[in-house]
């Protein structure tokens, strides 16, 4: 009877053996967080999976500020997702020139591209105060305030002004 039980369990530790051999380990799981690396251009770039990465890709390599709040997109067009907002005067590292006039830039001091924002969004900071002088200096257009009158007409004026005007 021995020998019965010695063939049977080699029979199952082999048919064990032979179902389990070609199992592989399932892939990672993907997540948004996921680092991925991209060349484009013969540059590679490193981003969180979310983060789609350009088409073209023209380095800069320098230290810039945002001349206003400004979101951070996880594509180079205004259809992407926001990743967050950066606040005016926030200081980045624009990686580099991609599609459509957006920037690529990293947030963080890894070098690691966080996002996009467009183009006219930021300046060097080397020339960031001159820019906000310049800024602040231009003569601002008065608002103009409306109201209905009548049938489809309406009255205007600019600013603080007390004169109305019929359109």
């Amino acid at each position: 009877m021995e020998i019965k039980h010695s063939k049977a369990a080699f029979i199952a530790a082999l048919f064990a053996t032979a179902i389990t051999a070609g199992c592989k380990a399932p892939p990672p799981t993907v997540t948004a967080d996921t680092l991925e690396t991209s060349t484009v251009n013969d540059v590679a770039l490193v981003h969180m999976h979310i983060v789609q990465p350009p088409q073209q890709f023209k380095p800069i390599n320098a230290a810039y500020r945002t001349l206003f709040p400004v979101s951070l997109i996880n594509r180079p067009d205004y259809g992407g997702l926001r990743m967050e907002t950066l606040e005016s005067g926030a200081t980045l590292q624009v990686l580099g020139e991609v599609e459509n006039n957006w920037l690529a830039v990293a947030t963080q001091d890894n070098g690691q591209l966080s996002g996009y924002i467009p183009f006219r969004a930021a300046v060097p900071s080397d020339r960031y105060s001159a820019t906000v002088k310049a800024q602040a200096a231009r003569p601002r257009r008065a608002q103009q305030q409306c109201i209905g009158v009548g049938e489809g007409d309406k009255a205007c004026r600019k600013g603080n002004s007390s004169t109305w005007v019929i359109q």
